[in-house]
């Protein structure tokens, strides 16, 4: 078995579902054969793969909507999962990467290098051990697509009204963080987020040891949920969840989690994050550090730990500048019911390996 690796959107991964193609803007297929394997990576997760069925070809007939990519190579999708049914790239599929290209290994997807035997087969395995939604994603195509157009384009929608929004009215001059034994950085910080979290639709949940900690007079955890919804873990997962500072829920699902640490070893944050991977690798939530601006280059460097690097914590964590999250909450406030939990991100700085992708 032979298969290759590659990385991209969502809306991209479902054009080449539609048209049953695979391109690339330089002639890289010489030594493609009919019957290798296609492996598609979207947003950190194995989404399915395809098989060469044809031989190389090129073509100027427009198929994806960010570039030609004139020279293809006809594939057939054998096994695609549905969103929440993708494998992160975590535990085992991780292990096989580093093995084979190590930790580095987005030069490895970048290239589009054959991984062989044990190896391919133990990325095919993966996949095929969820079920195969191929027949009911293809019956839906089109409104799969539209979705996931309209999803690429709404950070950069939230950007702007934000800023139209900042215009409109002048923001409080008391809301910076200031030195008070009710009102730490940490505090102030948490409450940010707590606050944010139901700007975006979310329910909130504080960690056990922070949710009687009074800021402004009152508890954090006020108006936060007591518990944890059930997720379906064990003990030790709940119990390792319970200690993430802020927490926010959708449906009953953790969306998104943030550590604070302001004073605090940053290490012991990433370490909390760590173990939530490692206990729960298949949890699709999005894992942040928030911290003032002048530990960015801390937390990155803390991210290179070979303990991190083993399971891909710098690909799924994130740092948030604490400052940066009060501006962002002022502006926002009022845009209750039209701001998604995905707001934080046009703040937060990705450590992650760049990739190209179609």
């Amino acid at each position: 078995m032979r298969l290759r690796l590659t990385k991209l959107d969502e809306y991209q991964f479902l054009t080449c579902l539609k048209h049953s193609l695979w391109g690339s803007k330089a002639s890289r297929f010489k030594d493609w054969q009919e019957g290798d394997y296609l492996a598609f990576i979207v947003n950190k997760g194995l989404a399915g793969f395809a098989t060469v069925v044809g031989k190389p070809f090129r073509s100027t007939e427009i198929i994806w909507d960010n570039g030609l990519f004139p020279y293809r190579i006809a594939i057939k999708f054998v096994h695609v999962l549905k969103r929440d049914q993708r494998v992160p790239i975590l535990g085992a599929v991780r292990d096989t990467l580093t093995l084979a290209w190590g930790t580095k290994y987005g030069w490895g997807i970048l290239t589009q290098r054959i991984l062989e035997n044990d190896q391919a087969e133990t990325l095919v395995s993966a996949i095929t051990s969820r079920p195969n939604s191929l027949a009911q994603i293809e019956t839906n195509l089109a409104t799969l697509l539209l979705d996931a157009k309209q999803e690429r384009e709404l950070l950069p929608k939230q950007k702007k009204s934000i800023e139209a929004k900042s215009k409109e009215k002048v923001l409080p001059p008391t809301e910076e963080f200031e030195s008070k034994d009710e009102e730490s950085l940490h505090s102030q910080a948490e409450s940010a987020l707590i606050r944010l979290g139901k700007v975006t639709g979310c329910s909130v949940f504080v960690a056990s040891n922070d949710r009687n900690r009074i800021f402004q007079g009152k508890p954090l955890g006020e108006d936060c949920l007591k518990d944890l919804p059930s997720l379906g873990l064990n003990e030790e997962a709940v119990r390792r969840i319970c200690l993430i500072d802020v927490i926010w829920i959708i449906k009953n699902s953790p969306v998104c989690a943030f550590e604070v640490e302001t004073t605090t070893s940053i290490y012991s944050g990433l370490l909390r994050m760590s173990d939530l991977l490692s206990v729960i690798p298949s949890l699709k939530i999005s894992l942040y550090i928030v911290a003032p601006k002048n530990r960015q280059d801390r937390v990155r460097v803390e991210l290179t730990r070979p303990t991190f690097q083993k399971i891909g914590l710098n690909e799924y964590c994130k740092f948030i500048p604490v400052e940066e999250l009060q501006r962002l909450l002022s502006k926002v406030e009022g845009l209750a019911g039209h701001i998604q939990p995905t707001i934080v991100d046009t703040i937060a700085v990705g450590f992650e390996e760049e990739t190209e992708s179609i």
